[in-house]
Formats: C-alpha cells, sequence, structure tokens
C-alpha cells in the first residue's frame, strides 16, 4: 500500500510538472510565434486582436503590478518552505541528496524567471496584442502548476524510499571496493539508523526491503577468492544498518534480516570467506549483544528472505541459483559456503542466547543485599529453554526450504538452462543438517539434538514429495 502510495504521489506531481510545461510552451506559441505567423497564416490573424478594442476596461499597469506581486509572493513563499524543510532534511540525509532535491527545482525556476522577466518588460514597454495578455495568464498558470508538482513531490522526495532508490542507483554505476566513498552508503546507513531511533517503522520496513533486493540481485561481481575490499564494503553497510537495534521492536530486526540475507548471498557470490578471522556478521552480534532476544526475529527475516516468496518478491536464493545457473555443479558457492554460513550464524546465535542468559541469570539472580530477586519469571534460568530455542530455529529453517523454497524453485521451467536448479533446496537442507551435526557440542543438548534430526527426516521427505508430485 506505501509503495502504491509513493508511486501514485510521483505520478501526481508528474503530470502537474507536465501540464505546467505545455501552458510554458502555449505561452510561447500564443504571444509571440502565432502573432508573427499569422502575416502568412490567415486562420491566425485572431491572435492580432489589438487590446485597444476593450477601451477603458482593462487597465494594463494595474494587472502587470498584481501579476508581479503575486510571482514574488509566490517565489517568497517557496523559498520559506524549502529552507526550514531541507534544513530539517539535511541532518537525515547527505548534502549531495539535498542538492539532487533542489535540482528538482529547476523547471519551477525557469519558468518563474523567464515569466518574471516578461512582465517586468511589459511593466517597461506594455503589450499591445490580447494575445500577449493571454500569454501572461498562461504563463502564471504554469507557474503555480510547476510550484504544487515540486510540493506535491517534495514529501516523497524527503522519503526514506527516495533516498534509497537514489542510494542504490547510485552504487550501482560504482565497482564494489569504492562503495564506502559513496554518498548513497552513508545515505542507506544513516537512512535506517534515524528512522530505527525515531520508531519510523514504515520507513525500516521500505528501506530494508530495498537494501536487501539490491544486495541479493547485484552479482556484476563475483569471485571464488577472498577481496578484502569488497568484504568491508558489505560487511560495514550490514552493521552500520544495525545500530540501535537493541532498543528497537522486534520488527526492525525481522526486517534487518532481509538485509542480512541479501548479505550473505553477495558475500558468497563475492568471495567473503566465513572462518574465525573474517567474520561477516561480527557487527550484527556486537550490536545484539545486549538483548540477545531480538536474535529470533532476526533469524526469521533471513530465513524469510532466503526461502520465501513474499513483499520482496521471489525468495533470494531463488534469484541467487538462476542468475548463476552457469556455475559448474560442484563450485562451493552453489550450496556448501551458503550452508556454512548458516549454520555458523545459527551457532553464534544460540552462543549468545545462553551468554545472555547466563548474564541475565548472574545480574538478576541476587540483589544488591544477597537475596533472591523475584523480578525475572524462574524458566528463564533454565539452560535448557536456550537449547530448545536454538533447535526450534534449525527446525524453521529447515521448514522454510521444504514448504517454501523448494516449491518455488520446483516451479521454475524444466529448461535445459534450469534443470541443475531442481535438486538444489534438498542439497541446502542435506549440507546444513550434516555441518549442524558436526557442528554440534559433543554430549550437550540431546533432546534438542533429537528434535532438530527429526525435523530435518520430516522436511527432506516432504521435499522428495514435492518434487515427486506433478505440479500443475
Amino acid at each position: 500500500m506505501n509503495n502504491w502510495r509513493s508511486r501514485s504521489i510521483h505520478q501526481i506531481s508528474i503530470i502537474f510538472s507536465a501540464v505546467g510545461i505545455s501552458l510554458l510552451v502555449a505561452g510561447i506559441l500564443i504571444g509571440w510565434f502565432a502573432p508573427w505567423a499569422s502575416k502568412t497564416v490567415s486562420f491566425l490573424q485572431i491572435f492580432r486582436t489589438p487590446l485597444s478594442i476593450s477601451g477603458p476596461y482593462i487597465d494594463i499597469n494595474a494587472f502587470l503590478g498584481a501579476y508581479i506581486t503575486a510571482l514574488a509572493v509566490i517565489i517568497a513563499v517557496l523559498i520559506g518552505y524549502n529552507t526550514s524543510t531541507l534544513q530539517i532534511a539535511g541532518q537525515l540525509h547527505s548534502p549531495a541528496l539535498i542538492r539532487a532535491i533542489l535540482l528538482s527545482l529547476a523547471p519551477f525556476l525557469i519558468c518563474w524567471s523567464l515569466t518574471t522577466y516578461v512582465a517586468l518588460a511589459y511593466f517597461i514597454v506594455p503589450p499591445t496584442l490580447v494575445a500577449q495578455l493571454i500569454q501572461l495568464l498562461l504563463w502564471f498558470g504554469a507557474v503555480v502548476l510547476l510550484m504544487i508538482g515540486y510540493l506535491w513531490n517534495l514529501p516523497w522526495r524527503l522519503s526514506g524510499e527516495h533516498a534509497a532508490l537514489w542510494s542504490i542507483r547510485e552504487l550501482r554505476k560504482k565497482p564494489m571496493h569504492q562503495w564506502e566513498s559513496a554518498d548513497g552508503y552513508a545515505i542507506l546507513q544513516t537512512g535506517i539508523v534515524s528512522a530505527v531511533t525515531r520508531s519510523d517503522l514504515g520507513t525500516v520496513h521500505t528501506m530494508t526491503l530495498m537494501i536487501g533486493d539490491f544486495l541479493s540481485s547485484t552479482y556484476q561481481e563475483s569471485t571464488n577468492h577472498f577481496d578484502r575490499e569488497r568484504y568491508r564494503a558489505v560487511k560495514d553497510l550490514l552493521s552500520g544498518c544495525m545500530q540501535n537495534v537493541a532498543s528497537a521492536p522486534n520488527t526492525v530486526a525481522f526486517h534487518l534480516g532481509i538485509v542480512a540475507a541479501g548479505a550473505l548471498l553477495q558475500g558468497v557470490a563475492i568471495g567473503i570467506a566465513y572462518d574465525s578471522e573474517r567474520d561477516l556478521f561480527s557487527g550484527v552480534f556486537r550490536a545484539l549483544r545486549t538483548e540477545p532476544g531480538r536474535l529470533d526475529p532476526l533469524w526469521t527475516g533471513m530465513r524469510h528472505g532466503l526461502c520465501r516468496k513474499e513483499t520482496h518478491g521471489d525468495p533470494y536464493l531463488v534469484r541467487y541459483w538462476r542468475f548463476h545457473r552457469s556455475w559448474d555443479a560442484d563450485d562451493p558457492r552453489r550450496i556448501q559456503f551458503i550452508a556454512e554460513m548458516l549454520v555458523r550464524f545459527h551457532m553464534r546465535c544460540w552462543r549468545e542466547l545462553a551468554i545472555g542468559y547466563y548474564r541475565e541469570r548472574n545480574s538478576v539472580n541476587t540483589s544488591s543485599n544477597g537475596e533472591v530477586s523475584s523480578g525475572v519469571y524462574p524458566s528463564l534460568w533454565n539452560v535448557e529453554e536456550v537449547n530448545s530455542e536454538a533447535a526450534g530455529m534449525l527446525a524453521d529453517l529447515y521448514r522454510d526450504i521444504a514448504k517454501y523454497l523448494a516449491p518455488e524453485v520446483a516451479h521454475i521451467s524444466h529448461s535445459a538452462d534450469n534443470a541443475s536448479l531442481h535438486d538444489l533446496p534438498r542439497q541446502l537442507l542435506e549440507t546444513i543438517h550434516s555441518l549442524v551435526l558436526q557442528m554440534w557440542p559433543t554430549n550437550e543438548a540431546e533432546k534438542a539434538r533429537v528434535a532438530v534430526i527429526k525435523a530435518y527426516e520430516e522436511r527432506r521427505e516432504e521435499i522428495e514429495t514435492t518434487f515427486i508430485q506433478p505440479l500443475y
């Protein structure tokens, strides 16, 4: 609904501006071209009608005086409105974006300048034809419509959606290693952080979806070896967007999980290895260290972005595999690296949940005088709950792969180019589960381990059923 509203506002503004420019052109044709062409074209003689036939009914000087005054009032109001609005916007966005917004004033300023100049000239040398008076009226209408078009569109130009569009357009023109020096790179981060700070959830929703789409579909640069400059560009963009998320509602963490999903695939495509020395998500966990409860909605947003077809369109994994279908079947970037990053991300979530549990227990178990505090429900002190939650997060991922991702891949045409894609959901599920069991702490959380194995077996059977049944 918000996207439709934004598009309609922008389209109405374009209509106002187009009609205004049409009136400007019509004024030129009627006031200057038609009287000149009437010397050779007979039906244009009407435009050479002199003002003298109106007699004393039209006071040209009074008309021009009121006309010029109205133009002065219009420009004064517009300048005052712009000054206050853009000063506030300048604190939220880059000056480069504000300059781009001011450039959109160019049609109005050109029309206003031309109209004012001609009106002043007519004030000195009064017009003699009715067509010239009609010209001024048309130009005044053009000025008003161009002003309305600019003001109508200004809220959209100051919105997070326009800021994200402008920023992404700039980043697409630059190689990835130059992203950090671009204005758009900073605008994306400051736009989300400022929206989170003022609890503008609509802007957070719009900007995160656009950033996730951008990261999940920008693979002009890809490599199978590590590139530090590209790694820093993706990591710092993700980390910068995560500021203040700990104090925000869970829906913010969910939408930032969609950004994390796009960053994960972008990282795999450009050769970011996930190991102890290079952690793409270290900034994410640092931002949520004081609120590990936000990790579950963050994980939810990540798996929704990767596996589900929702407001962001096709699942990111479907886009990724479709774009890179020319890769060899054994290329680790197709399955292995994605699975490793997901599993290590989950293990880090599990670790942070456990740390949060122990931190909370140690900080609230006793009060300053050594007495047991009753402010926290005792079940929060049970480590089994942490294990159960971690197992549930894995089961949710298995479900999304089997229930949402596999059917989407199954609906891809069975052409020769896409034949290699249909087995990828099953391979991804198997690889993730294999890595999970390899990294599982020895002799710990056996109940959770059994629950994860059971969820895997159920979802693997569901995937096989999906590709066996005919799709209509």
